[in-house]
This record gives C-alpha cells, sequence and structure tokens, in this order.
C-alpha cells in the first residue's frame, strides 16, 4: 500500500520560488553528469552535501537529511515527507538529535524529485550537511513551557532563514551549529553548541540572550564559554555573524580534525577570541548599538478552541508516579503514558504529548497518522524533539485520553518518552559509512535495563546516549551513561567495544562525561546492571545517580566494572566478536577511508583537489546567479592552492592573513608562480558584496583559475624532495632533469608527458585523475609509472573511470618503469 492512499487527506502545495527553481535543477545537471561518468565523485562530493544529500556505508545510494529549523512542522509538510519516503526511499524516516528527518537508501537518480517536492511544501535539504551552519535547533516545548522567560520559536525561525543560503555561510572550514533554549533547563543544551542562545531577561525588562560560543563533541569535546551576558536582540543577528566571520577567517582548513570553532578558541585563548569577535562585529558594518528592531519571522501556532476547558487530572510529568507506584492498584497502560509522555502547557486548559520514536524511527504510515492527529486534535503543527521524538501540542486536556486511544491503534502509544528509557542512540553501522558498531542494535539489548514506563523513580534524572563512533551524533559525551563504538583486537580476531563515559550533564553546570572503562559490546547491559546495583548499595540517602558518580568518581566504578572487560577466546565462546544484531563476524575493513592524508605529498595533492573542488562549485554558483556565494568559493579555491604550495616549506597557516604573507615571501618572490600572482591577498579580497555582478564573478574565477593552473604546474614539475622551480627554469624544460632526478626514458610518442615514476599507490592514480579532468574529451595523455602496483593498479582504474587505454610498455630493457598512453573520455 503507498503512503498516498494511507491517508485521505491530499498535500497542499505552492510554487517553487524560481531561485529554488533554478538551485534545483543544477543540482539535477550535476548528478546526471555525475552518474554518467562526465565527473569523478571527488569533485562531486562537496556539492552534493552543500544540497544536504550525504553518502551511506552502502554504495549507490544516498541519505537524504530534510532541514526543520526548531523542529517546526505542519502536518501538511509531514505527508509530503511520507510521500517521498515510501516512493522513494524505505518506507522509513529518521529523526535526529538536531531536529532534523533523515530518509535513507534513496538513488541519486530521484533526488532531485524529491528537492522538488519538499521545497512545494517549504521544506529543503540545503545547508544540512557540508561546511556550513546546520539545522539550528530549538526546545519542543518553546512557547507553551511553564518556566520559558519568552518563547524562542520566532527567534530561531529568523536566524535559520537569514544564514540558509548566506554568502557568508557556504564555505566555513567545518560545521557549524546554533541551538536556542528559553528556560533554566536547557533542553536544547547550548553548551555543546558553537553559539547557544538561552532566554534572558534584564532588571529593567528587556528580553535577550545570554550568547555562549565554543561549545562542541566528537573527539575533543569542550564546553562553551560566555560571550555576552546578555545580547539585545537588536544585536542578535550581527552577533552571531561576527562569531561566523571570525570563525570563517581562523579557523584551520588544512586538518578537519581541528576544523571546529573549539579549536580556535583553544589557540587564541578565549579573551583572545572575544577581542577578534569584537573587532568582526565593527568591521562587518554593526556600529554597537545598531538599535534597529529585529524583523521577525513569525511562526503560526495559534491554539484550537477549548470546548471543555475543565482538568482532565493531568499533572506535570513525575507528579503521579510516586502516589501510583506506592498505591495498591497499578497504574493502566494509559495512566502510565500520560505520567511519562503528557505535559501541561502553561496556558490553562491545554497539555502538550509526545510520541515515542524509538529511536527516531517512523514509518511513512505513522508519518500520516500522526499528520491527521494533529489536525484532529490540535492546530495540525508537529515538532520534533532533540530526542528523536515527535509532539503534539495545544491538546484540550479533555480529549487526552482519545488521543491515546489512537495512538495505541498504530503502536505509538509507547510510555517513557524524554526520560531515561527513551535512549538515544544514532544510526551506527546500520547505514553511516563512519560507524564502527551497531549503536541501535545495542539500545534493543539495553531496553531491558531500562523498561518503558517502569523504571524506578531513583533514575528519573539519568540519561543514556549511544554513538557508534567518536564523533558524538548522539551526544554520548553529556549522558549520565554514556557509550561510544570502538573495535579492539584480540589476537587474529577483533571484538566489538564501546567506551563507557560516566556523568555527563548539561542542566545546571555543564559537564562532559569522563571515559571510565573499555567494554565489549556483549557485556555492556550487565555492566549497567552491575553500575545500577552499585549505586544503590552504595547511595547516600536521597542522592540520584548522576551525584553519585560525581562523589564516587572514576576510579572506584572503573574497579567495580573490570571483571566485564574479560572477554573470551575466540574458540571459548564466539559470541563475543559479532555485534549485537549482527550475523557475521566483527570487522572494521567497511569502514571509509579516513581523515588523515599521510604524508607531505597527499597534503599538495589534497590542497589542490580542493582548490578544484571549489572552483567547480564557483562556477555553478555563477551559472545559478548566485555571484556573491561564488566569489566566496573563487577565493576560497585561490586559498586551497596557495596552502598546498606552502606544504612545500613546511608551513599550515592558520589564518587567511598568515596563508597570503607566507606565499608572497616565500613562494610567489622566488618566482615559482608568474609574476601577476604577486601580493595574491590584495587581488582577491575577501567575501563577495551582495551586489557582485556576473561580470565580476566571472572575473574573480577567471583569476582564480589561472592561479590553480599555474600552482598544479609548479606541483607536476617538483620532485620527490619537494622543491618547487621557478617560472622561468620550467620554461626552460620539457621535464625534470632525467640524470638527476629520474632515470632516462626514451623520448614521448607526442602526447602530453605526465612522469610519475617514483610516485606510489594511490597518489598516482588521484594524480592522474586530476590531470585528465582538466583535459577535453578525446586528447591523449602519456603517463609514466613504477613497475609493480603501479602499473598493476593504474591501468585498471582508470578503465573503470571510463577512460580507454590505447598503450601500455615498458619504458626500457629492464621494465622497471613503464609509460601509459590514455585517451579521455567524457
Amino acid at each position: 500500500m503507498s503512503a498516498k492512499s494511507l491517508s485521505s487527506m491530499v498535500v497542499q502545495t505552492q510554487p517553487i520560488p524560481p531561485a529554488i527553481a533554478e538551485e534545483i535543477e543544477t543540482f539535477e545537471q550535476e548528478a546526471r553528469r555525475m552518474l554518467s561518468g562526465e565527473i569523478v565523485g571527488d569533485l562531486f562530493k562537496p556539492f552534493r552535501l552543500q544540497y544536504g544529500i550525504y553518502g551511506q556505508r552502502q554504495a549507490g545510494v544516498q541519505m537524504v537529511r530534510i532541514k526543520i529549523p526548531f523542529g517546526g512542522l505542519t502536518a501538511n509538510q509531514l505527508r509530503r515527507v511520507a510521500e517521498l519516503a515510501e516512493c522513494y526511499a524505505t518506507g522509513v524516516g529518521h529523526v535526529t538529535t538536531r531536529q532534523d528527518i533523515q530518509l535513507h537508501f534513496v538513488e541519486l537518480k530521484n533526488v532531485p524529485t524529491m528537492m522538488r517536492g519538499l521545497a512545494e511544501v517549504g521544506l529543503t535539504t540545503r545547508e544540512a550537511c557540508a561546511n556550513t551552519v546546520r539545522n539550528v535547533t530549538g526546545c519542543h516545548l518553546a512557547g507553551v513551557c511553564q518556566g520559558e522567560v519568552f518563547d524562542i520559536t520566532p527567534y530561531a525561525k529568523t536566524v535559520a532563514y537569514h544564514l540558509l543560503r548566506n554568502p557568508l555561510n557556504q564555505s566555513l572550514p567545518r560545521k557549524f551549529k546554533i541551538a536556542f533554549s528559553g528556560c533554566k533547563h536547557d533542553c536544547a543544551l547550548t553548551p555543546i553548541h558553537d553559539i547557544g542562545l538561552l532566554a534572558a531577561k534584564r532588571e529593567d525588562g528587556a528580553i535577550g540572550f545570554r550568547m555562549v560560543a565554543g561549545g562542541g563533541l566528537g573527539s575533543a569535546p569542550r564546553i562553551a564559554q560566555v560571550l555576552r551576558e546578555f545580547t539585545p536582540m537588536e544585536e542578535l543577528l550581527p552577533s552571531i555573524e561576527a562569531v561566523i566571520k571570525v570563525f570563517d577567517t581562523l579557523g584551520n582548513r588544512k586538518n578537519r580534525n581541528k576544523a571546529r570553532m573549539k579549536f580556535v578558541i583553544e589557540k587564541l585563548g578565549f579573551a583572545e577570541f572575544k577581542r577578534r569577535w569584537e573587532e568582526a562585529y565593527v568591521a562587518m558594518g554593526h556600529a554597537r548599538p545598531a538599535h534597529e528592531p529585529l524583523n521577525l519571522l513569525q511562526h503560526e501556532d495559534k491554539p484550537v478552541p477549548l470546548i471543555i476547558p475543565a482538568s482532565n487530572g493531568v499533572k506535570p510529568n513525575g507528579a503521579q508516579a510516586k502516589g501510583q507506584m506506592n498505591g495498591a492498584s497499578p497504574e493502566t497502560p494509559f495512566e502510565m503514558w500520560k505520567r511519562t509522555n503528557v505535559v501541561r502547557q502553561k496556558q490553562d486548559g491545554y497539555v502538550a504529548a509526545v510520541v515515542k520514536l524509538f529511536m527516531g524511527d517512523l514509518t511513512a504510515e505513522q508519518m500520516l497518522f500522526i499528520s491527521d492527529l494533529a489536525e484532529r486534535y490540535s492546530n495540525g503543527n508537529i515538532r520534533t524533539t532533540i530526542n528523536q521524538n515527535m509532539i503534539i501540542r495545544w491538546i484540550p486536556e479533555a480529549r487526552i485520553a482519545d488521543l491515546y486511544d489512537d495512538l495505541a491503534s498504530k503502536g505509538l502509544s509507547d510510555p517513557g518518552a524524554e526520560l531515561v528509557e527513551d535512549i538515544i542512540a544514532c544510526p551506527g553501522t546500520d547505514t553511516c559509512g563512519l560507524g564502527i558498531t551497531s549503536s541501535k542494535g545495542l539500545a534493543r539489548a539495553l531496553a531491558e535495563v531500562f523498561p518503558a514506563g517502569r523504571v524506578p523513580d531513583d533514575l528519573k534524572d539519568v540519561t543514556v546516549k549511544i554513538s557508534g563512533c567518536h564523533n558524538s551524533c548522539a551526544q554520548h559525551h553529556i549522558a549520565t551513561i554514556g557509550l561510544h563504538g570502538v573495535g579492539k583486537r584480540i589476537g587474529e580476531h577483533t571484538a566489538p567495544f564501546y567506551e563507557l563515559h560516566l556523568g555527563g550533564k548539561v542542566n545546571g553546570t555543564a559537564k562532559i562525561g569522563q571515559m571510565t572503562v573499555k567494554l565489549p559490546a556483549k557485556a555492556v547491559s550487565a555492566a549497567i546492571t552491575h553500575l545500577i546495583d552499585v549505586y544503590r548499595r552504595d547511595r547516600k540517602t536521597g542522592e540520584g545517580l548522576p551525584a553519585f558518580i560525581d562523589r564516587v568518581g572514576k576510579n572506584a566504578l572503573k574497579d567495580e566494572l573490570i571483571p566485564y572487560t574479560i572477554v573470551p577466546a575466540f574458540a571459548d565462546d564466539p559470541t563475543f566478536y559479532y555485534d549485537w544484531e549482527g550475523e557475521e563476524e566483527f570487522v572494521l575493513e567497511d569502514l571509509g577511508p579516513g581523515e588523515c592524508a599521510g604524508g607531505a605529498l597527499e597534503m599538495i595533492e589534497n590542497g589542490i583537489l580542493e582548490a578544484d573542488q571549489e572552483l567547480y562549485q564557483a562556477r555553478l554558483l555563477a551559472d545559478n546567479h548566485q555571484y556573491s556565494v561564488s566569489v566566496n568559493k573563487s577565493y576560497r579555491a585561490v586559498l586551497a592552492a596557495a596552502k598546498a604550495l606552502l606544504v612545500t616549506e613546511g608551513l599550515e597557516p592558520s589564518t587567511d592573513a598568515e596563508t597570503f604573507l607566507e606565499f608572497e615571501k616565500r613562494i610567489a618572490q622566488k618566482g615559482t608562480v608568474p609574476a601577476i600572482y604577486c601580493e595574491l591577498g590584495k587581488q582577491v579580497g575577501d567575501l563577495g558584496p551582495k551586489d557582485t555582478t556576473a561580470e565580476s564573478a566571472r572575473d574573480k574565477m577567471t583569476f582564480a583559475k589561472g592561479f590553480v593552473d599555474a600552482c598544479r604546474t609548479a606541483t607536476d614539475r617538483m620532485g620527490k624532495d619537494l622543491k618547487l622551480a621557478a617560472v622561468e627554469e620550467q620554461q626552460q624544460k620539457d621535464m625534470p632533469l632525467a640524470a638527476e632526478v629520474k632515470p632516462a626514458a626514451p623520448a614521448p610518442i607526442g602526447a602530453t608527458v605526465y612522469d610519475l615514476r617514483g610516485v606510489a599507490c594511490p597518489l598516482n592514480y588521484v594524480k592522474t585523475k586530476l590531470k585528465l579532468e582538466m583535459m577535453d574529451a578525446g586528447e591523449q595523455l602519456e603517463v609514466w609509472l613504477d613497475a609493480g602496483e603501479p602499473i598493476r593498479n593504474v591501468p585498471m582504474s582508470l578503465r573503470n573511470d571510463g577512460h580507454k587505454i590505447l598503450l601500455q610498455e615498458a619504458l626500457e630493457a629492464e621494465a622497471a618503469h613503464y609509460r601509459v598512453l590514455v585517451e579521455k573520455v567524457e
């Protein structure tokens, strides 16, 4: 049965704005070129990511990430997502910890159709991935929370759409995350974001935000620091823009592992970072204070009329639990669900109900059903939560029992939403190319330790989060009990393990959990059960598990858990060498390539490749009339190529200004590139102004391409000693001195010669591929390769890419080197 037939409601659409339609057409054209083999995946990948399309662990399919600012959806929009999930994905959607919705196993050819379908209902995938400002998150109770200072919804929406497609946001050093919270409980977790904004009110009654900066998780977690105790509303956007500008200028673009803003702050110190931010604020034309009102984007969220405004006995979460647990009669399923999943709003007579989604997954049929319920019981609005659930607000109290009955009829009435039993887990090895372990499989196993709706009251403040690798997509660092997957070699086999982090939190004083012990995956449930037993054995009166962990400390708890770290030999118990729900022995061989390029030659090659990628996107953006963003890409191309050549000097500049200064002194003045590229920083400028014309964008692109080609020529002539020759010397030689650098070889046979003798796999193939990318169809390239792996692998790889191998022969009698004549095929 199709998704469309599951609901009688027809999706209401609107015309796609011309600029967005053209944007999607551009993606469609490039996707076709990718599928036909006209362009290689390395060039297409950053373009694809910019549009929110992510590669999966499985070859040939994509994950489509739909951006949902502050989690706000209409029933109509969710119906469209359901249709697309059913028609082009697996029929299942996944709500993420950034309140997005992901659809998996989508063929690239279908992505443009999905983009159009989303655009017709006001949704987009744009900038949900890549080095951009990701989805702006917000508390799911904003506007109805009893303890909020004010409703952060319009501010989160305004910031999200202000930054979407903004030239400032297109080529950041790394991803950038922003969150808004409205009360002291900080449901949106502002301390772990690049920018966190917590609602605040001054003594004079003015409202604004407490602004923190520099938070983040991943392999090097950091807690954000206070940048402004109070940010007036009229200074909100410029304050955010100035932080992004500092990050864009100073972020590390050479090492992705050190590229997040938290590392900029770590290097500068927070006081210096704040000074740079103040300078950027003024330099961007924001003379403080601006006193200009913020033009807010409103989010329609009016209550439905109350027919019977009497109370239905709903109390805040946990208020009924003690009495019912101590009482004689057990809770009914409805009472249990109402206690754990229903929250009284600050508006009299209304409640909000959380629909618990197991690890964020729901079917297309369930999406349609939730859409219908949102319109039947409320105002048609839905919100996703950072704990991977959905919530319907503005429900009249008198109708909550009827809503429960409807949810139960479709298997959506599980209790325990947003509580300890609502375990957060990333997709892990189910789909993620970086996943090491099955985080979802472990979460299902832990459901026995934390049964839904029946977890004792002493664990009410506990959180459990599981990531399949160190990247912390499930935010394991800030959980009471956090786990992330690793592999451990034991003899000739490898076993799945988890690093156990204890004591993380955000409420109150934010704290990163301490890595306590490594546990085999199959022992995690037993180890956590023992941890809870130890807590109940040794706790003080009224002490919760988080406080117990803080008091007892890492070492004592590690000693308790050591017995659970022991793994039997494979012959004695092979089950320890299988992941949860795994049918084959655990291996790490399916992982994608690592982040480290590994060596100077690779760093140079990657820099030139990055420049090519930026130029490629500059052309597409200019064709799509996005001239200011195109100029930014041209600028980035120049910067990447300049940094590539500076590797030969042993330099990795941290800032743009330092890059241009060192390039002038160490490269340009030595004549390594033509003289027209002297004083590079003055020539390329910075980000393009909003009134950039088509002609100026093309001029910038032409300059950038000429510079990148000059740098490529310099690296092509570079010897294994990484020494760059001056332009005059290069023009006097058709190739490097054969007697001094390369073995003697016969004269070339007419095609351009690319001498890759001495270049190992896979760099020789990458160099050849890039060289061919810059050539026209039908042109020929003569590649000189070493014997052994190079001559075995490179021609085969080029054939796989679709090119013609016209000749393959030894260069000399000893057959120590070979030449391969390649004809480029589109």
